[in-house]
């Protein structure tokens, strides 16, 4: 995957690097700030992703830095499920937010994974926060019916239960 410096002027996206990982993690820390006092996410039981998931991530290019004028601005990261990705974490840092930067990152990783040959790109998300469903809807993510959910979207829900409210999540999709 090639640099898009497309997204904002002053904003690049590029593949992230192994040495990135610190700095992935630092973001997904920051910008989970904008959850605190929701309800939504127990801070203190939060799990962020870990090393070996950002490694993999990266090896399998799968993982994309933004940076605001050299600087890094947030992130996606995802993996291939069969024929299809499931985009796990989108995270910008709260100084950078409202700039269209996560919009932008959606857009290359969905670019990414169309030109990959995968058929769809799967997330899981909350429902009513507007930076969240409301947000992917407009980048062309619909809803998917839980009784549509595929086995690994349960086993994911079941995962996410431990830290997070999953009454008040779905799953979208977005068609390549």
């Amino acid at each position: 995957m090639t640099a898009d410096n497309s997204a904002r002027s002053g904003v690049a996206i590029r593949p992230s690097r192994l040495d990135d990982i610190a700095t992935l993690q630092a973001l997904e820390i920051a910008a989970a700030e904008l959850f605190r006092g929701t309800g939504l996410i127990e801070m203190d039981a939060m799990d962020i992703v870990d090393r070996d998931a950002h490694r993999k991530a990266v090896d399998s290019g799968m993982s994309l830095l933004a940076e605001a004028d050299g600087v890094p601005a947030g992130f996606v990261l995802g993996e291939v499920m069969g024929r299809d990705a499931c985009l796990h974490e989108l995270d910008v840092d709260p100084a950078h937010q409202r700039k269209g930067i996560g919009a932008a990152l959606v857009e290359a990783f969905c670019a990414h994974c169309a030109a990959e040959g995968l058929a769809s790109v799967y997330l899981s998300t909350f429902r009513d926060v507007a930076w969240n469903a409301p947000f992917y809807a407009r980048l062309g993510f619909r809803e998917i019916r839980k009784d549509d959910y595929l086995p690994w979207m349960r086993e994911i829900e079941a995962r996410q239960a431990k830290s997070l409210d999953i009454s008040k999540r779905l799953f979208m999709r977005r068609v390549l």
